[in-house]
């Protein structure tokens, strides 16, 4: 039954593709105009016009990763303004996406980011519904600080909704309330990769965790797509109702500096950091890779895990003239670790002295799909120490 829900799902998005592809990069409302451009070839927007009507695209991109190989992404993408004469507010982007790759993993799942009123306020709601096939590194006997690893093979069932509202409580400062469901289950697909999850204390049933999260962000970005200058900081905590009272802290720190009063040189820094209670489940733990909705490029989601995850990275990004201004670069390094489970609980990672750190270097490519809202098509190629990741999609890593 789930195979057959699969192909319809998938056969759906193909033809939403054909039928639809011929009028993706064409904006609703607008009317084609000669393209104005200042002494330094860049467009001159006028914001009145760019603000009417809708933005649709829509984009297949491939995607990749070590554990569930190559895919392709279908993304149904609309940028809007709501607010009637609002010159402000960034743009709002809602959409709708899936993705299947050829080792049978897939996800299907809808997102929308809104600002409203000048700005004032900020709502995002999320929801996707997913099993990912992938490989994890487990203890093959938790316990006993010395004991090998050992490789599962595993389906990871996912299911996240998330909805948070934010408002602005003084300049540039946002307070937010949101509620959080986060459900999975992780399966073994083989009985000794089922073996090595018992002995780690995963559970055989779907997990379920709801909560409310609490944000509080300084937002002084001049674009949220793809910021010259500006800062971003944002610190939230999920606690975790019902049974089950573990809780999750989020630190995320971003700046942009412009190189040379010139904005096709940017340098971008970010550190971010996953923190779990002690007590958290197993199953919920930081995998370095992909975590708290942050890739940490330039590694297999599901080699390194533990409760606590630290990432820092710095970016030159390069816009250019080719393309019609459409075409960029980027260069990056980073690196991270994963730590802070207890001395006799796991093979990995211990303390964060103790824990590896994880390098990488990045390269990429950029094109703008939407340049008034500044929106990218990214393709980037990520080296760790493990080896390489493709990463494909639509706006920056950070």
């Amino acid at each position: 039954m789930l195979n057959k829900t699969k192909k319809v799902l998938f056969s759906f998005l193909i033809l939403t593709f054909s039928t639809l592809s011929a009028f993706a990069q064409l904006p609703v409302g607008q009317e084609k105009e000669e393209v104005k451009k200042d002494e330094h070839g860049r467009q001159i927007f006028d914001d009145k016009k760019e603000r009417k009507g809708v933005k649709y695209n829509l984009v297949p991109l491939p995607s990749y990763d070590p554990a569930s190989k190559w895919g392709i992404s279908l993304i149904n993408l609309i940028n809007y303004y709501p607010s009637k004469g609002d010159l402000k507010s960034p743009p709002s982007t809602s959409g709708a996406m899936a993705n299947y790759t050829t080792n049978n993993s897939w996800m299907a799942g809808v997102f929308n980011k809104i600002y409203l009123k000048e700005d004032l306020w900020r709502l995002t709601a999320f929801g996707f519904y997913g099993a990912f096939n992938t490989e994890m590194y487990l203890s093959t006997a938790p316990g006993q600080e010395e004991a090998p690893m050992g490789l599962a093979k595993v389906t990871t069932n996912i299911a996240i909704g998330n909805f948070m509202v934010e408002r602005k409580i003084f300049s540039r400062v946002y307070l937010g309330l949101g509620y959080q469901y986060n459900g999975r289950l992780v399966e073994g697909r083989d009985s000794a990769s089922q073996e090595l999850l018992d002995k780690n204390h995963f559970g055989d049933e779907f997990e379920h965790m709801h909560g409310l999260r609490y944000a509080l962000s300084y937002d002084t970005r001049d674009n949220v797509n793809y910021p010259y200058s500006g800062m971003i900081v944002k610190v939230s905590m999920d606690q975790m109702l019902g049974s089950d009272k573990q809780n999750i802290f989020l630190a995320d720190y971003r700046q942009f500096f412009t190189l040379g009063d010139n904005v096709s040189n940017v340098l971008a820094v970010h550190a971010f950091g996953r923190f779990i209670s002690a007590d958290a489940s197993r199953s919920f733990w930081s995998s370095y890779g992909r975590a708290g909705g942050i890739a940490q490029r330039g590694y297999e989601t599901g080699r390194y895990n533990d409760r606590n995850l630290v990432n820092m990275e710095v970016e030159y990004r390069k816009e250019t003239p080719w393309l019609n201004s459409k075409l960029g670069f980027v260069a990056a390094v980073s690196t991270g670790k994963v730590f802070g489970s207890s001395k006799h609980s796991s093979g990995m990672s211990k303390d964060f002295k103790d824990a590896e750190w994880l390098p990488a270097v990045a390269a990429g490519v950029r094109y703008r799909l939407l340049p008034y809202e500044r929106l990218n098509l990214k393709f980037d190629y990520a080296y760790g120490k493990t080896g390489s990741v493709f990463y494909f999609g639509i706006t920056e890593s950070f």
